[in-house]
């Protein structure tokens, strides 16, 4: 049996949201210590990297959907990749780790890529 394009799609992005999230939880603990500077600074790096690949990770899988899923799904993709490609643009360790949280975040709360994934386990 052949896996869906959103079920591709799904696991795709899961297997990235769970990437950025142990990021997030070694650039937690890196921040508290001030020798560990350069090394928080890469692992927020690394994040907007893996955030500003996701339109063109997704692509191959959204170009098998119904053109108008696609495009909905791709440019939402490309919001996540462009404010990324931005943050790694300005270099800014603030703007890299507030990536995924709107101002009104909650701890605990989704961030907005897994709020996504929530969306496209909506739609199957």
């Amino acid at each position: 049996m052949r896996v869906k394009p959103i079920e591709h799609l799904i696991s795709t992005l899961t297997e990235q949201a769970k990437q950025i999230e142990q990021l997030e939880i070694l650039a937690a603990k890196l921040v508290q210590d001030p020798q560990s500077v350069q090394r928080y600074r890469a692992v927020l790096e690394e994040k907007a990297r893996l955030l500003a690949g996701l339109a063109q990770l997704a692509l191959p899988i959204t170009k098998k959907m119904p053109s108008e899923d696609a495009t909905e799904l791709q440019q939402m993709l490309n919001k996540f990749s462009q404010s990324a490609a931005t943050s790694l643009r300005i270099g800014s360790p603030f703007y890299m780790s507030a990536l995924l949280y709107p101002q009104d975040h909650r701890q605990g709360q989704p961030n907005d890529l897994e709020l996504f994934i929530e969306q496209l386990q909506q739609m199957q």
